[in-house]
């Protein structure tokens, strides 16, 4: 990854999780095939404010971004959105009503 901010006092050390490593791209690439799409935090490296969150629709798309945009040092959390999107657990919900308020009681969806 590219370099953007580097501080000796964070302690920088070879061991730890690592986004590129085989096992973590493996484990999210077969979640592309076998489940879907991916629900993706990029916490910034000294970057000092929440982090911006992207869904990926397949691998490349998320490769991608992480050549474009993720820098040494940063964070990238990874969820399935199958195992974490549930109607059960949603905050808020419902149909988009037309301009008279109405909604359709059935519907392809």
């Amino acid at each position: 990854m590219k370099i953007q901010f580097f501080s000796e006092a964070d302690d920088w050390t070879t061991e730890g999780a690592k986004i590129t490593d085989p096992e973590q791209l493996e484990a999210i690439r077969k979640t592309f095939e076998d489940v879907g799409s991916v629900i993706v935090a990029h916490w910034f490296y000294r970057g000092a404010s929440a982090p911006d969150r992207f869904v990926f629709d397949n691998f490349e798309q998320f490769t991608e971004y992480l050549d474009a945009h993720a820098h040494a040092g940063d964070i990238i959390d990874v969820w399935s959105v199958e195992a974490v999107c549930k109607r059960d657990n949603r905050l808020a919900g419902g149909k988009c009503p037309d301009d008279a308020g109405r909604i359709p009681k059935r519907g392809a969806y």
